[in-house]
């Protein structure tokens, strides 16, 4: 028999991937780097990160918005980024615990926290306790971006940010300036407590007994 030129073809037809089946929707990074660049900087490595998974975000989706805004204005824009994570996740089956919500509120209310302590440590207001507690204040922030991060890099396919754990000669920099910025930040706040390098060393020096 003939084959039947005007007849469809019957080969299978694959649908290209879309948009949350790519694995590169958000960015993708390891527990251990994310907590070494996150404290390293004292928090301000979380603007390249929240910069990155809205740029990555809207190239895999194509949907139109502005990555520098929504970094700029995390407070308000981490919920969103939160939901759309978990869209994804929904999307490609790929299942991991957690709560969007509940950890972009964390995340709000761990910042407006720490904003404010900076402000009332700079108007010299509950001094030194206002100081010490911005400095801990950084663990709550770090501690949600940790669990949003983890969130991401499973929508993506890859559950242990396995193909971003390793530090960059760019990463070791930061974390370079990061240590300098600590170290001024910790003088910061043992002044704030009435320590001085001078005192130190006026304590471990023992009066002398000698007469004059």
């Amino acid at each position: 028999m003939e084959p039947n030129l005007y007849a469809p073809p019957t080969a299978a037809v694959t649908q290209p991937a879309g948009p949350a089946d790519r694995g590169d929707e958000f960015l993708i990074v390891s527990a251990r780097k994310f907590c070494i660049l996150f404290f390293a900087t004292f928090g301000v490595y979380q603007l390249y990160w929240s910069y990155m998974h809205w740029a990555r975000y809207r190239a895999a989706s194509g949907e139109y918005l502005w990555p520098l805004v929504r970094t700029l204005f995390a407070i308000f824009y981490t919920h969103a980024l939160t939901a759309r994570i978990d869209a994804v996740l929904r999307k490609t089956g790929r299942d991991h615990a957690w709560a969007p919500g509940a950890m972009a509120t964390v995340y709000v209310i761990a910042t407006v926290g720490n904003a404010v302590l900076d402000q009332l440590s700079a108007r010299g207001i509950g001094s030194p306790h206002t100081d010490l507690l911005g400095v801990l204040a950084l663990l709550p922030v770090g501690w949600s971006l940790l669990r949003i991060q983890r969130a991401a890099n499973a929508a993506c396919g890859d559950p242990r940010g396995e193909s971003n754990a390793r530090l960059t000669v760019a990463n070791y920099a930061w974390i370079a300036i990061g240590a300098v910025l600590w170290l001024l930040i910790l003088l910061g706040v043992a002044a704030a407590f009435g320590f001085s390098l001078d005192n130190g060393v006026d304590a471990a020096i023992p009066e002398s007994t000698s007469s004059s």
